[in-house]
């Protein structure tokens, strides 16, 4: 029979969790992702929208009243890492999210 984990009162359980919504809008914010690509709680016309759903989560993008490209996630976490991978690389193919790579004279001067 496993023993019982003793509940260390420490450090960690002081420390109060941060909304995964938070954590998704400050890191898309970062990430230069125009707030009018994406839609949270709610369902947007011509945005990809993350909604809670009969079985967890859902990402779709809307449009013309439809729901397209539904996927579905079991817990909000996994939602939202999917919906900022798929913006962040959007993103990327739109030129507005660029490595952030120093040229080589920059870091010469760095040193």
């Amino acid at each position: 029979m496993p023993e019982p984990v003793p509940n260390g009162g420490g450090r960690a359980a002081r420390r109060q969790r941060v909304a995964t919504r938070d954590i998704f809008c400050e890191l898309a914010d970062l990430a230069a992702i125009p707030r009018a690509a994406y839609a949270l709680e709610t369902e947007v016309d011509g945005a990809l929208c993350l909604m809670p759903g009969p079985d967890g989560y859902e990402v779709f993008m809307a449009m013309d009243g439809a729901r397209h490209e539904v996927r579905s996630f079991p817990d909000e976490e996994a939602a939202y890492f999917y919906l900022f991978g798929v913006l962040a690389a959007e993103a990327v193919r739109n030129g507005v999210l660029l490595p952030a790579v120093a040229t080589a004279g920059a870091r010469h001067e760095l040193s």
